[in-house]
């Protein structure tokens, strides 16, 4: 990949900026508190700069400045004014993330961090590297619709592994989504948008009190959404599609007491429509083209559908003792996954020697999947030697249970897969933080880890067996130091796990038995951040990621694939900031400077050595201006940003077929806000750059996925 003007150009800026690590921008004030799990994002004015900002990203609440990890907090003002309705919008304000739709279903996440993350999401057995959190509880399976309708404090990214504290299937990074904790006093909203494809949507969230001063309180809020198709022309079925419907709710009930505080909640979320639709190409004078002429355009003969529904529960209880806080985190979620896709997008018939004009569906897939899942966590932290000796420990346990039946036709040849899998995963964890000096702390932690699984399934008439049990115990170690109480340096060494399991993309019964080792991160980091006279704040962090036997999908080009274990090093420098030099005015930005290489591997096909590891550009960059004055009795606010990232290979195989270009969005917004009303009008990709973010292949079936085209959604919001 070549250095152009635009990568030099931001190699300057990076090398010249050199102030300092994660952080988020400005927070809006919390008005309310934090029974259980210390959700709140408090914030206090400090000046004319910017405001305080609290997190839990150690599973403690924490001042940001203060936070000695790779961190970025996006606050509810952000997510509000930046438009952030989906997961795949976190990563243009963080460095390093990247998420994107899979080929499966359009409900199903592929999510990367520092070039960790899996492939093949759509599959019961399919473990990510990136772990998602909701509350600090794990969700095994990315389904992402909760960002879109929950009414959310703020979402903490991780960047690195987080194998102390988070633990399972964190080796690459963890993102937590934080929901607002209902109020002390009766508050609520109602927003009203339409946007692009005739898109409808409707919001609410209202809290009440159950009593005088509010120790009980109640929450609701949810959200339905329609859109008609557009997002994608199919001239093979005549029609418009990309079709979708959306209801999703949340409710919450809290007791805040003297020493006991409580937080239940369930959630139900549905999904219905058309699914992801492929676009086939070809390869015309060198270059990979759609058939169609389009990415916009898909020729498939047979109509994609997606359909998702999800509903569970948690409990969170919070115990004060002397000296420190008990806690237990229960949650359970039971998700039903339906979904189908014509991989091929359309294959002309005289590419088999038949008519031109008829439109082949020559991979056609077709997923149906239910999912349970049950998490217990118990966690005591607390402060020894009149607070100079931080404490926090725990207790965690997972079980997982799926099944799914895979359909397929290829080349017309029909065949079924069969899975059926259980996982039962322990760990214990702790992790101490001492003070040796006002400025000066130590940290050490580590987490016990084991996972039993089990596989019943078969391919075919054919069976496929097998029990297997993986383990590890994953350290850290970190110092951290206080120039001043708004500028820190630390390091740190920090290792993740991910267990070894099985390959849901096997076309043998043989393949689909034999399980791949786990992987174990090493992950070396070295930061600084700081807050230069309240109105510039900054971060620089450079990692190096040691990965032994990270676990790599390999094409077979017959519609099949292996799992195979590679030793890999990935590092890179990243960067954040945000500048206040006026009243009103913020410029704020963040990215990455990046390599990675295949080292050794136990393989016998070995195909990988020489390739560049996937979704892992060489630089990427997020440039961001916001603005705001007051208009006539209210605040009229403006802001855009501009996301650039290099290319990079979609696929660990660096197929050209996966190949992703370079690839550059411009999003904007205009809102007026007055007493009680906000109004707003927000566009994603306003330069409607049209590109794909994965793609493979084999034989006349070459497809790609598109990214989101160009989107415009209005919104009026009234609070009360």
């Amino acid at each position: 990949m070549r250095c152009n003007q635009t990568r030099c150009v931001f190699t300057a800026v990076v090398l010249a900026t050199m102030s300092a690590t994660p952080f988020a921008q400005e927070a809006s004030v919390a008005d309310q508190e934090s029974p259980a799990a210390s959700q709140a994002t408090r914030a206090g004015t400090s000046g004319s700069g910017f405001e305080e900002v609290y997190v839990t990203a150690r599973r403690v609440e924490q001042r940001l400045m203060d936070v000695p990890l790779s961190v970025t907090a996006i606050t509810a003002e952000e997510i509000q004014s930046r438009q952030i309705t989906s997961p795949t919008d976190i990563g243009r304000l963080s460095p390093n993330v990247n998420l994107s739709g899979e080929t499966a279903g359009s409900s199903t996440l592929r999510v990367y961090i520092r070039g960790g993350g899996i492939t093949d999401g759509g599959f019961i057995l399919s473990e990510p590297e990136v772990a998602l959190y909701t509350n600090d509880i794990y969700n095994a399976r990315l389904q992402g619709a909760l960002v879109d309708f929950a009414e959310i404090e703020r979402i903490e990214v991780l960047r690195g592994p987080q194998g102390v504290l988070y633990g399972r299937n964190s080796s690459a990074g963890a993102v937590n989504i934080i929901t607002k904790v209902p109020t002390r006093e009766f508050s609520g909203s109602v927003q009203l948008g339409f946007g692009n494809w005739d898109e409808r949507r409707l919001k609410g969230y209202v809290s009440v009190p159950l009593d005088d001063n509010g120790d009980w309180a109640f929450s609701v809020n949810g959200m339905v959404r329609e859109r008609d198709g557009g997002r994608q022309v199919n001239p093979t079925l005549g029609e418009k599609v990309g079709e979708s419907e959306f209801q999703g709710g949340i409710a919450d009930l809290v007791y805040r007491g003297d020493r006991l505080d409580a937080r239940a909640s369930v959630f139900l979320m549905n999904t219905d429509g058309d699914g992801q639709f492929a676009i086939n190409t070809i390869v015309d004078n060198g270059e990979i083209v759609p058939i169609s002429g389009s990415y916009r355009t898909t020729l498939s003969p047979v109509r994609s559908t997606t359909e998702t529904k999800q509903y569970g529960g948690a409990l969170h209880l919070s115990m004060d003792y002397a000296g420190g806080t008990f806690k237990s985190i229960s949650g359970y979620s039971k998700l039903d996954d339906l979904w189908l896709t014509d991989f091929s997008g359309g294959v002309p018939g005289n590419l088999l020697g038949g008519d031109p004009a008829t439109m082949l569906a020559l991979f056609v897939r077709e997923s149906d999947a239910d999912h349970r899942q049950f998490s217990q966590e118990f966690q005591a932290a607390g402060g020894l030697l009149d607070g100079r000796l931080n404490y926090i420990a725990g207790l965690y346990y997972f079980n997982e249970k799926g099944d799914q039946v895979l359909s397929n036709v290829i080349f017309f040849a029909p065949s079924t897969t069969v899975y059926g899998a259980e996982t039962d995963a322990y760990a214990a964890y702790s992790e101490f933080t001492f003070d040796a000096t006002d400025k000066l702390e130590f940290i050490v932690g580590g987490r016990y880890t084991k996972e039993d699984k089990s596989l019943d399934a078969s391919v075919g008439v054919n069976p496929a067996i097998s029990d297997d049990s993986f383990s590890r115990f994953t350290p850290k170690l970190g110092v951290s130091y206080k120039l001043k109480d708004d500028v820190l340096l630390y390091a740190s060494y920090t290792e993740g796990f991910k267990a070894g399991g099985y390959n849901g993309l096997a076309s043998t019964a043989t393949q689909l038995a034999t399980p791949f080792g786990p992987q174990v991160t090493k992950a070396y980091e070295i930061g600084a951040k700081a807050d230069l006279g309240r109105n510039f704040r900054g971060g620089l962090i450079g990692f190096v990621n040691r990965i032994d036997d990270r676990q790599q999908t390999v094409n077979l080009l017959d519609g099949g694939f292996l799992i195979e274990n590679y030793d890999v090093e990935i590092a890179g420098i990243e960067i954040e900031f945000a500048w206040r030099p006026i009243s009103g005015l913020q410029i704020w930005g963040n990215g990455a400077l990046n390599r990675g290489e295949y080292l050794t591997t136990d393989s016998n096909i070995a195909s990988l050595i020489d390739n560049d590891p996937p979704s892992l550009p060489d630089y990427e960059f997020t440039f961001g201006v916001d603005y705001s004055l007051p208009v006539a009795g209210g605040e009229l606010r403006l802001g855009s940003d501009f996301n650039q990232r290099d290319e990079y290979f979609a696929t660990p195989d660096n197929a050209p077929i996966a190949h992703v270009k370079s690839l550059e969005f411009l999003n904007a917004y205009v809102a007026y806000e007055r007493g009680q009303w906000d109004f707003q009008v927000a566009g994603k990709n306003l330069l409607q750059e049209e590109g794909w973010f994965t793609g493979f292949g084999f034989s006349v079936i070459n497809p790609r996925f598109m990214t989101e085209p160009r989107t415009i959604l209005a919104t009026a919001r009234y609070r009360f």
